[in-house]
Order: C-alpha cells, then sequence, then structure tokens
C-alpha cells in the first residue's frame, strides 16, 4: 500500500474504515495491507463458524473469538505508544488503543454480516452492536477483550455509530499527541497534516490548520 492510499480514501464519502486506517499506517512505514485484509479475513471466518451454532449472538461471538481465542486487548503498559494506533502492528501484537482494538472488530463484523460501529464515548472508545437503526446498541469494551458494558446514561448523541472519517481522525489526534511527547516532531506534524484531509466542518479545519502551523513553528 502506497503512501498515496489514505489521500485517496480520505476523499472518498464511505470508506472502509481498517482501508483507511492501513491507508494512515502506510504513511509512517511500509504496510502489508494483504497480509492485515487476510488477517482479518480469519477472523470473520471464525465468527461465523461460532454464529452457526445454536442459539446464536453476534456480541458474544466477537467477543469469544477476538477478545478470548485470539487475546486482542489494550496496552497497559505503554498505551500512547504510536504502534497502538497503527492498524497493521496491532493485528500482529493483539494490543493497542481502545479505537484501534474496535476498527479490529468493526472490520471483522462487517466481513461476518454483523452490524457493529465504533462508538466514540467520553474519554473512552468502544464497539455497539446496532441491530436496527435508532435502537439502543449493545455495546463491548475491545480494550477489556470485548466485555459486554452497560450502555451509559448519556444523550443519545454521544452513543450513537461513528463513521470512518470520524474514526480515523480521532486516531490521527492520538498519534499528533503521541509523537509530540516523544520529541518525534517531523511525525506530529506529518500527521497534523493528514488531518487536514478528511472532511472536516470549517471550524475544525480552521483549528487543525492552526495546530498544525503551530508544530512548524516548534520544528522551526
Amino acid at each position: 500500500m502506497g503512501t498515496e492510499a489514505f489521500a485517496e480514501l480520505a476523499c472518498e464519502p464511505d470508506p472502509p474504515v481498517e482501508e483507511l486506517a492501513l491507508g494512515l499506517a502506510a504513511e509512517f512505514g511500509p504496510v502489508d495491507a494483504m497480509g492485515a485484509r487476510r488477517r482479518l479475513d480469519q477472523l470473520a471466518a471464525e465468527v461465523e463458524a461460532e454464529l452457526a451454532l445454536p442459539d446464536p449472538d453476534p456480541v458474544s461471538a466477537l467477543a469469544a473469538v477476538i477478545g478470548r481465542r485470539h487475546g486482542f486487548s489494550g496496552d497497559t503498559r505503554e498505551y500512547d505508544h504510536p504502534d497502538n494506533s497503527m492498524l497493521p502492528v496491532v493485528l500482529v501484537r493483539r494490543r493497542g488503543l481502545p479505537i484501534t482494538l474496535s476498527v479490529v472488530y468493526v472490520a471483522v463484523a462487517r466481513r461476518a454480516e454483523i452490524p457493529l460501529c465504533g462508538v466514540g464515548l467520553p474519554g473512552h472508545f468502544v464497539a455497539g452492536h446496532f441491530p436496527q437503526p435508532g435502537a439502543r446498541p449493545e455495546l463491548l469494551d475491545p480494550f477489556h477483550n470485548g466485555v459486554r458494558i452497560a450502555v451509559p446514561e448519556l444523550p443519545e448523541d454521544l452513543v450513537r455509530p461513528w463513521g470512518p472519517h470520524e474514526t480515523v481522525l480521532r486516531m490521527i489526534n492520538n498519534l499528533v499527541g503521541s509523537f509530540t511527547k516523544r520529541g518525534a516532531l517531523a511525525h506530529a506534524i506529518h500527521a497534523a497534516d493528514l488531518r487536514l484531509l478528511l472532511p472536516v466542518d470549517p471550524d475544525d479545519m480552521e483549528r487543525l490548520t492552526l495546530e498544525a502551523r503551530a508544530l512548524r513553528a516548534r520544528l522551526n
């Protein structure tokens, strides 16, 4: 996957979130995109096998395969390390940030025809099973091996499906902070510039542009 993939996917109205995440990772190093897709396909095949058993439950099947059988969970030792935002690395290490792990669940669920979306809660990112539009979701926590969690008493506009652009924007925000904290300003600036390729409202675009300029000023 080349570095131009992210820019192309950012222009699409509804790209697969894992493809956008793979494009993001390719901006910072070589990526075996085909290998990542095969891994997601394999996980989905195992989920489908779980769903073929009596009394199938989609949320339980995802957690059983991804969280328990394969041990995908959060990295509590180096939580904000940039690797935890890189989908190909997370697929190999089986450790990552809540949002990157949620991308794994969403990508596997789509392959298994399970309506799952990322859900950005205040201070945390989880995955939500939305069986019907407008219904309250079943939430699972990819950071803790896919355990079910109670739907918080929050306004409906906070407990809602997140789209791919919105999800990856939050992933890039994490990378900007992570690279900046480690003094990798060139990478932080590149990540900040990538945010400007995503469709955001004008107020956010102005803020993100100013942040990118501020990072460049620190480098100079």
